[in-house]
């Protein structure tokens, strides 16, 4: 992407990231563990073979240990969890864990719950429903409801679900803070194309309860490629109309990048972003017309100063808790927003390249503290310094 330093663009972190095996130490080898979902916390492939080994034992101990089947799912579900689960391998392996669980434990949240996660087509909610009636007050059930009734157009049903979400108070507030900034990265009646769970559930989160930026429209990739009348619907909130004609097929992996150009050449008047966070391949054939301006790419075919557009942005930025997030440590997703945090760096690296070529030398110092503190959390810091001191940039 243009007027970004090669250096930094490691630290553009999605959500897919492994942690090295050497990383991780467990603290009972032959105990198992419990399985989270990895949009709270992420574990080397090696974790997830040897767990999804003991908590079959248990199973084998104990059929009705709904608990065991649980993390017997999740183990199997996230060991190579960076390759499709769509494989045909994966697909039967899960398939029949759902299928020895109902005669297991039927009739039971976990069975119906992880039965909707398993086989549910889009818009389907049967399943999801009745683990619902069995235990209304657990929210990871919210984000599927809310999901849902995004994709049917349901408002109504959406905003209920948001707010049940909200108070239950399960989702880390680092989320919120981070999305939050990425409404602010963008500019007004934008288009914003995100990615996945953390960066699209928090945004709506914070448009239809805190009504914060409502004017931006977003296109999550994976609602986006599921239904093209889904799509059309989105778009006509903006009054744009598409020819696919013009386009790449629907759902292939250039299609995102085509359809932001598209609306760009078609309609000016809407501006276009990709969250920082938007899987590469969706974006590769338009980076050289991308440029970070806080927390997000925003598409343009001319070239803009986008450092000066970093500076106005990051004004409006809430960043007290990348260092003051009181009680953070008490949820699952903090090691992960150490890593999604890391998105910042880049726009902080363009500052202080931009206050050291003006000869603002203690203001390019402050934009540089604030990156290597971002960056030290993940062991990244050593390779930024030694950037900055090739440029001359004074730290220390």
């Amino acid at each position: 992407m243009k007027s970004v330093l090669l250096t930094t663009s490691i630290f553009v972190f999605i959500f897919s990231a492994i942690i090295p095996f050497s990383l991780f130490c467990a603290s009972e080898k032959d105990q198992p563990e419990n399985v989270y979902s990895v949009i709270y916390v992420q574990k080397p492939n090696e974790w997830y073979v040897k767990q999804a080994d003991l908590w079959k034992t248990e199973i084998d101990r104990n059929p009705k240990n709904a608990v065991a089947w649980r993390n017997y799912y999740n183990a199997v579900r996230y060991a190579k969890f960076t390759e499709t689960i769509h494989t045909k391998e994966k697909r039967q392996k899960l398939s029949e864990i759902i299928d020895d669980m109902g005669k297991a434990i039927p009739n039971s949240y976990t069975y119906y719950f992880l039965k909707h996660k398993n086989d549910a087509k889009v818009g389907e909610i049967e399943f999801l429903e009745k683990a619902f009636e069995l235990d209304p007050d657990q929210p990871e059930l919210y984000s599927d409801f809310v999901g849902h009734y995004e994709y049917v157009g349901n408002e109504k049903k959406m905003r209920e679900f948001l707010e049940k979400w909200y108070h239950s108070r399960d989702m880390a507030p680092g989320l919120l803070h981070y999305n939050y900034n990425v409404l602010m990265s963008t500019s007004k009646n934008a288009i914003l194309f995100t990615n996945g769970d953390n960066d699209t559930y928090p945004v709506w989160m914070l448009q239809r309860i805190k009504n914060v930026r409502s004017d931006v429209t977003v296109l999550n990739t994976s609602l986006m490629m599921a239904d093209k009348q889904y799509l059309e619907r989105k778009l006509m909130e903006k009054g744009i109309k598409v020819d696919y004609g013009k386009l790449p097929a629907y759902r292939s992996p250039e299609f995102a990048a085509a359809l932001g150009t598209y609306i760009t050449e078609i309609y000016p008047d809407v501006p276009v972003y990709y969250a920082l966070t938007v899987y590469e391949k969706f974006i590769e054939s338009i980076k050289e017309n991308l440029y970070i301006v806080g927390l997000a790419y925003k598409y343009s075919k001319e070239r803009i100063d986008n450092k000066a557009v970093i500076k106005k942005n990051i004004n409006n930025f809430r960043l007290d808790y990348l260092k003051y997030d009181w009680y953070s440590e008490d949820y699952l997703a903090t090691s992960l927003m150490d890593k999604l945090n890391l998105n910042y760096v880049a726009g902080m690296v363009n500052l202080t390249e931009h206050y050291h070529e003006s000869g603002e030398d203690e203001t390019a110092k402050y934009w540089a503290e604030e990156a290597l503190y971002l960056a030290k959390k993940t062991g990244f810091d050593d390779e930024l310094m030694k950037d900055f001191e090739k440029k001359g940039i004074r730290v220390q």
